[in-house]
């Protein structure tokens, strides 16, 4: 069975490239586009891997990463962040402490492939 990834952006042209790399890869992508929805998608499709920008419109990906981290049952649920708002070195940023990883904006696709197989193997 094929690990699930819920991959949330609201940048449509990065979610769909996102989406087709993972699934080039095999990997089941849940794109959404809105943070909103993100825990009613986790608790409906339990992801094995959430990969999220941090910027969005709504719920935001340090409001989202909270509550996956604060809710027993998704604690363990590993977070990527994905931003171009923060410079190397900025990852000890109280937003970032709950996320597992990090990836700044513009990624390279390998980059993120390798990032998710540190999750995925």
């Amino acid at each position: 069975m094929a690990k699930k990834i819920l991959v949330i952006d609201d940048a449509e042209d990065l979610l769909e490239l996102t989406r087709r790399l993972l699934e080039s890869r095999g990997y089941q992508v849940i794109p959404l586009q809105d943070g909103d929805q993100a825990m009613t998608v986790i608790r409906e499709h339990r992801p094995d891997l959430v990969i999220m920008d941090m910027l969005m419109p709504g719920l935001d990906g340090e409001e989202i990463c909270h509550a996956i981290k604060s809710e027993p049952l998704f604690a363990h649920l590993p977070v990527i962040i994905t931003t171009g708002q923060f410079l190397e070195g900025d990852s000890s940023s109280p937003q970032f402490k709950k996320a597992d990883s990090y990836l700044r904006k513009p990624f390279d696709p390998e980059e993120l492939l390798n990032r998710v197989r540190e999750f995925l193997p």
